[in-house]
């Protein structure tokens, strides 16, 4: 790597790449590539194009200078190295958590191991959007799909697997080749969520949003960028409202909140392969996505971040209290302390299996020993 200095003043001339659709930006990306760059900066050297360049492919994107724009934590202009590592290992040890959260969607009983049964679950969730099964318990699972339980995998090859993306996802993103040290700093992060999952005690319907909710409905309650899918979900049918706004804004208000979770609440049905089914008319047909439960334990969160009825129009949302919502909708409110004083007799008894996973494979803090 090296430092990047003075991006600030470079005169970046972007324009669209073709062929270059992504699941995060479905229109396509806009870039700048090297002899473009070179023209428009004389005073520049190719080493600060490839420096630039994140993931070598001969195109700085508009997205790679964003990223190198928040990389400038002293507003200096320049990038250091260590910046650049610094702000890499943040993101991926925030990714490291989040993929352990998305494991216990799988992993509903939260025991460390995968059944077919979860995997049922779990392939549902993916392929079939729409569907209201994420609060069902193993037992309700295995009742729906006539489903005998067996255990076929653990966690190890969920965590091996994560530890591939991110090492593609920080050199695609950063430029960074992430090291051995690296890799183990993240690897200790993973086994930290993990501890921290002993303490966490809500399961099915009483689970994070995170945990239980369709992707189609999960999309829609999280996006906050017009046309674009923060979770993969479906946001393409009109939601009355523009995520957007924000950024454009600095807040919400409370219709945009009201109009955001009825977007999430509402659809049309769909069979369990995922189509589309129609009336005699050919008209779609109407359906829920989210569970009365879950649309008032929504409601609740927003309650609790407020400090006003959600029924009333004297409140808004903004920027910092939507990063609140956020956390309490993932599940991840008060992680940061979740572990501080607290030892074996604090692990409640829906966690006991998870515990002697953990046990097992030497990943058990030793405050819990």
């Amino acid at each position: 790597m090296t430092d990047i200095t003075g991006f600030k003043n470079l005169k970046m001339e972007f324009k669209h790449i073709e062929n270059s659709q992504t699941a995060w930006y479905p229109e396509g990306v806009n870039g700048c590539d090297k002899e473009t760059f070179l023209r428009n900066n004389p005073h520049a050297n190719e080493s600060i194009f490839n420096a630039l360049d994140f993931n070598g492919d001969g195109w700085i994107t508009e997205q790679e200078y964003a990223m190198t724009k928040n990389m400038d934590v002293d507003g200096d202009g320049t990038v250091t190295d260590q910046e650049r590592n610094n702000a890499c290992m943040e993101g991926m040890k925030y990714f490291a958590r989040r993929d352990i959260n998305k494991w216990f969607s799988i992993d509903r009983n939260r025991d460390g191991l995968k059944s077919n049964v979860e995997q049922k679950g779990w392939s549902v969730r993916c392929n079939n959007g729409k569907n209201l099964d994420g609060a069902l318990s193993n037992d309700e699972l295995a009742k729906k799909y006539n489903m005998k339980e067996e255990i076929i995998g653990d966690i190890q090859s969920w965590l091996d697997d994560t530890i591939e993306e991110l090492k593609s996802s920080a050199k695609r993103q950063y430029g960074v080749e992430l090291s051995q040290k690296q890799i183990i700093e993240i690897k200790k992060e993973q086994i930290k969520q993990l501890n921290t999952w002993l303490l966490k005690e809500g399961d099915n319907e009483d689970s994070s949003f995170y945990q239980q909710l369709n992707l189609d409905s999960y999309t829609r309650l999280m996006s906050t960028e017009d046309g674009e899918a923060c979770c993969g979900g479906d946001i393409c049918e009109f939601s009355g409202f523009s995520p957007s706004n924000l950024t454009r804004n600095g807040k919400y208000t409370a219709d945009e909140m009201k109009a955001r979770l009825e977007w999430a609440e509402n659809s049309y049905l769909v069979d369990d392969n995922g189509k589309t089914v129609y009336d005699e008319n050919g008209q779609t047909i109407p359906a829920k996505m989210m569970t009365p439960e879950q649309v008032e334990k929504y409601k609740e969160i927003v309650e609790s971040v407020t400090g006003k009825p959600w029924d009333s129009n004297d409140w808004e949302v903004t920027e910092k209290q939507w990063d609140e919502i956020c956390e309490k909708v993932n599940g991840t409110y008060g992680d940061e302390t979740r572990l501080e004083g607290k030892t074996r007799a604090d692990v409640p008894q829906n966690r006991q299996a998870l515990l002697r996973f953990l046990e097992e494979k030497g990943w058990l803090y030793e405050q819990f020993k």
